[in-house]
């Protein structure tokens, strides 16, 4: 979860230190890491971040086995890394509804993907 001061970022050189960085991987047929385009990011904004409260943006929701439900309800963002993604039949049973509640299943695309509620 990112929350960006723009004004900050336009004083610093993070955006050329960032594309450096991900030229630097393409150069090397992308053998300094395999993770897209996240270490160039915290290459680039090493020094310039602040902690987000984790009750405001609840990570892990897709491998935390034991997440408090009532936390999660009143997080701000909810995040679900991790493999048990909530349209996935490995979810969690008791998270899924937090994703489900905002899904369309008469959409024709979400239809074709097979995914159940």
């Amino acid at each position: 979860m990112n929350i960006f001061d723009l004004e900050a970022w336009r004083r610093t050189n993070i955006s050329n230190k960032y594309h450096h960085w991900v030229a630097q991987n393409i150069k090397s047929d992308l053998s300094l890491w395999q993770l897209g385009t996240l270490p160039p990011g915290l290459i680039a904004f090493h020094g310039h971040v602040h902690v987000i409260d984790p009750f405001w943006h609840m990570l892990g929701l897709g491998y935390q086995e034991n997440t408090n439900v009532d936390d999660v309800e009143n997080a701000g963002v909810i995040h679900f890394n991790g493999r048990a993604k909530p349209w996935l039949d490995i979810a969690f049973p008791e998270l899924r509804s937090l994703w489900t509640k905002y899904v369309d299943f008469s959409d024709k695309f979400i239809k074709s993907c097979n995914i159940r509620a």
